[in-house]
């Protein structure tokens, strides 16, 4: 996937269905491949694919996330700081959109 990933001529649908075959293994991605998926998505201009990019690869950690996401996030976060990304927590992707305080602990 990482030279799929590095291809010139890979195009959009490319990308997403690399991506695609990669949500369906049951394995999280070397941080290598997701360096060269989120400079893909920067080579075709998919920011919002890059974001859902990274959150599927914190749902892919399950329940290592405390161990396996903060070493991904070692490994990658200089390249989405150099492409100018975010990662899904800093958008508040980690809660859900309507989330609330539940009436139980006010």
């Amino acid at each position: 996937y990482e030279c799929l990933f590095n291809r010139d001529d890979a195009d959009g649908w490319d990308v997403r269905q690399a991506m695609n075959d990669l949500t369906g293994y049951d394995a999280v991605p070397d941080p290598k491949v997701i360096i060269a998926a989120l400079n893909a998505c920067r080579r075709i201009n998919e920011y919002a694919l890059a974001v859902r990019f990274l959150e599927m690869v914190k749902n892919k950690c399950g329940h290592d996330v405390e161990k396996i996401y903060p070493y991904i996030i070692q490994e990658v976060g200089g390249t989405v700081a150099e492409l100018g990304c975010d990662f899904p927590e800093s958008l508040g992707y980690d809660k859900p959109e309507l989330w609330m305080q539940s009436v139980f602990d006010m």
